[in-house]
C-alpha cells in the first residue's frame, strides 16, 4: 500500500466515524433524563459526541472524538417520568440541522476519498502495463 492509499483510507475511516457519530446523536436526540442535581431517579443523560477531523503530519486525516459541551439542555416535559417538580428534564444537546450537515459532509468526504483510492489504483495498473 502506498502513501496515497493510506491517505485515502484515513479519509474513508474519518468519514465513516463522522457518519456513525452523527447517526447516533440523531437517534438519541429525543431521549430524556433527570436534570443533573434534581434528585429525580432515572438514567444518565445521553452525551452527544462531536467529531473534529485533524490533519496527520504524514498525510491524511483522523477523526478526533469529544463529548459535547454542554452535553444536555433543560427542556419542559412535565409528562416525563424523569421530570422534576417544575416539569423540566435533561435533553441531549443535539442540533438536527447541524447533524444533517455533518452527515452530508461525511458522505462527500467518503466519496472523495474513494475516488482518490480508485484513481490511484488505475494509475498503478497503467504504470504496470507500461512496464510489461
Amino acid at each position: 500500500m502506498d502513501s496515497t492509499d493510506v491517505i485515502s483510507m484515513n479519509g474513508l475511516t474519518a468519514a465513516q466515524t463522522q457518519l456513525q457519530v452523527s447517526a447516533s446523536n440523531v437517534a438519541n436526540m429525543d431521549d430524556s433524563a433527570p436534570l443533573p442535581g434534581s434528585g429525580a431517579k432515572g438514567p444518565a443523560p445521553f452525551v452527544p459526541t462531536r467529531v473534529e477531523t485533524v490533519s496527520l503530519g504524514s498525510g491524511g486525516v483522523q477523526a478526533q472524538l469529544s463529548a459535547a459541551r454542554p452535553a444536555s439542555t433543560p427542556a419542559y416535559e412535565p409528562s416525563s417520568p424523569y421530570a422534576d417538580s417544575h416539569g423540566m428534564v435533561a435533553k441531549p444537546n443535539v442540533d438536527p440541522v447541524s447533524e444533517t450537515v455533518q452527515m452530508m459532509q461525511a458522505v462527500q468526504q467518503y466519496r472523495a476519498s474513494a475516488a482518490m483510492l480508485d484513481a490511484n489504483n488505475k494509475m498503478q495498473k497503467s504504470a504496470l502495463r507500461m512496464l510489461a
